[in-house]
């Protein structure tokens, strides 16, 4: 294990409010564990990985574990925390680069992703790229784009992972929809969100396509039918090779490669 300890204070740290610190380094870990299982690899250690809307977490695990990584580039729409990885952050493997594109819940001001944004980074040149909760923040025509965009940063023989929400229960239990099916049959009339449309996606044999599950605070939870997932990969470039159930460290997560 490294001697690194590698810090960032919380006020960068945009992602599960309720894990300290330690608890997220932990879930970094299992996340690389994660992508080099999913791919058959020993270890990422020969690997070139883009991770967009990267957060702290796969950085912090890398460095204080000492994980073996080829080379890293993360990218966020967040500029405080980009800077501070920039100016801490001074091995030659990472990275770091702000995209200031539009995001209702991170990012409202910025400008509108589509299939052209560029990245300041080489075309087919990441045999991975991993977004961990990103898509659960798109709505359906950012998903497209962010598929379309970055199928021009992948090699031939590359895949992306990433994680999303989708409107079904699980038999681990593990997934969102599995927590808001228990909230209303523990508290059927303090159940939050849209109560309408979770009768419909419950009882429907075809639950909605896309949900924004509580529009008082955009695209907080961006849910899916998995139907609709899937359909919104074609013509984007890419192929579905896997879409797998949650574990207690992701959501549903699909992997592709290039089509």
């Amino acid at each position: 294990m490294s001697e690194v300890v590698f810090k960032v204070p919380r006020t960068l740290r945009r992602g599960n409010i309720k894990q300290n610190e330690r608890e997220s380094v932990t879930q970094g870990v299992g996340l690389v564990r994660l992508i080099a299982d999913t791919f058959e690899l020993p270890d990422l250690g020969q690997s070139s990985v883009l991770d967009m809307g990267c957060g702290c977490k796969l950085v912090q695990a890398i460095m204080q574990e000492d994980l073996p990584i080829g080379r890293y580039v993360g990218v966020d729409v967040f500029a405080d925390l980009i800077e501070f990885l920039e100016e801490e952050v001074s091995d030659p493997r990472f990275h770091f680069q702000y995209l200031n594109t539009h995001n209702q819940m991170y990012n409202p001001e910025g400008e509108p992703l589509s299939a052209d944004t560029r990245l300041l980074l080489e075309e087919e040149s990441f045999d991975i790229i991993c977004l961990f909760s990103v898509f659960t923040h798109l709505a359906p025509h950012d998903y497209v784009s962010m598929l379309k965009m970055l199928r021009r940063y992948v090699k031939p023989d590359g895949h992306i992972i990433f994680s999303l929400f989708l409107n079904e229960t699980t038999e681990g239990g593990h997934s969102f929809w599995d927590g808001v099916v228990k909230d209303w049959t523990d508290n059927q009339d303090k159940i939050f969100g849209q109560k309408g449309e979770f009768l419909e996606a419950v009882e429907d044999q075809e639950p909605p396509d896309f949900l924004d599950w509580d529009p008082s605070q955009p695209l907080k939870w961006a849910i899916y039918s998995r139907k609709h997932a899937r359909e919104l990969v074609e013509g984007t470039g890419w192929e579905i090779e896997s879409l797998n159930d949650p574990v207690d460290i992701i959501q549903h997560y699909m992997v592709c490669k290039p089509a």
